[in-house]
């Protein structure tokens, strides 16, 4: 199977899922009333799991609970905190503040699970951070994607390998996903690592000041993959001003812009 988890999965209604947060969410903030806000994230995680088991609710948890995306050879492993009555996913935080890339984990395991509702906790602050992240989609939503090719230039075949790649992953795990999981299998799938990473040298006005490591088709043709929904073309411009002050003639950029998959030829201006 392309995609499989360590555990049952059971799709749950909205309802069913609020009844699960509430009673979840109370056992957090009873947690966070005792214990304050000052331990480590894994604590907080292996007092909510025993708290919920406890009060009569199936838990599973890290590191029992992940889920593996794969593909002819690759496989790339993700772990979750909480799995919650098989069909609601609950993840620790102890941060100073959730941010998007955190509903971005949260909503990339949903999806990996087949799932649509989940929690996200944060124990760090002064009261416990709560947030919702739900999602509509299917995996057949998922699949409804389209590529942008109006400014994508194969420059050679191995630019045509890479595009031929990526279509094999999004054909077997769909849109939506961990932009790395992508990057990391079309790394896998043109050679691996260490014929791919290289260090390459940035300048300033005529002088090096170091090297940075990137993904290279060719020596002199680099690969990105993003997931910029808002404002691409800002990412399009940095790349763009970061090209100019290395030896590259190119970088082909992925971008996964939700249904649309947007492949651009980044170049020199």
């Amino acid at each position: 199977m392309p995609i499989w988890t360590s555990s049952p999965i059971t799709v749950i209604d909205q309802e069913t899922y609020h009844q699960i947060d509430r009673q979840v969410t109370g056992l957090a903030f009873d947690i966070h009333n005792e214990f304050g806000r000052y331990l480590d994230e894994e604590l907080y995680q292996t007092e909510l799991a025993k708290r919920c088991q406890r009060a009569g609710l199936e838990v599973i948890h890290d590191p029992e609970l992940h889920m593996t995306a794969s593909l002819d050879g690759f496989s790339k492993k993700y772990f979750a905190d909480l799995l919650v009555n098989q069909g609601a996913i609950v993840e620790t935080k102890a941060v100073a503040a959730l941010d998007p890339a955190h509903t971005g984990q949260t909503l990339n395991y949903l999806f990996l699970c087949g799932l649509h509702h989940g929690t996200l906790l944060n124990f760090r602050t002064d009261r416990v951070q709560h947030e919702f992240v739900s999602t509509r989609l299917t995996m057949a939503d998922r699949l409804r994607y389209e590529f942008d090719v109006r400014d994508w230039k194969p420059q050679s075949p191995e630019c045509e390998q890479l595009k031929h790649h990526l279509n094999r992953c999004l054909a077997e795990w769909g849109a939506f996903l961990d932009p790395i999981l992508y990057r990391d299998a079309l790394t896998h799938f043109l050679g691996g690592e260490e014929r791919l990473v290289r260090k390459v040298p940035i300048a300033s006005h005529g002088e090096v000041i170091g090297t940075q490591e990137m993904r290279l088709l060719t020596n002199e043709i680099a690969f990105s993959v993003t997931a910029a929904t808002h404002h691409p073309l800002a990412i399009f411009d940095h790349q763009q001003r970061f090209l100019a002050h290395t030896p590259l003639k190119a970088i082909q950029w992925i971008n996964l812009n939700h249904h649309k998959i947007e492949l651009r030829t980044i170049t020199r201006k």
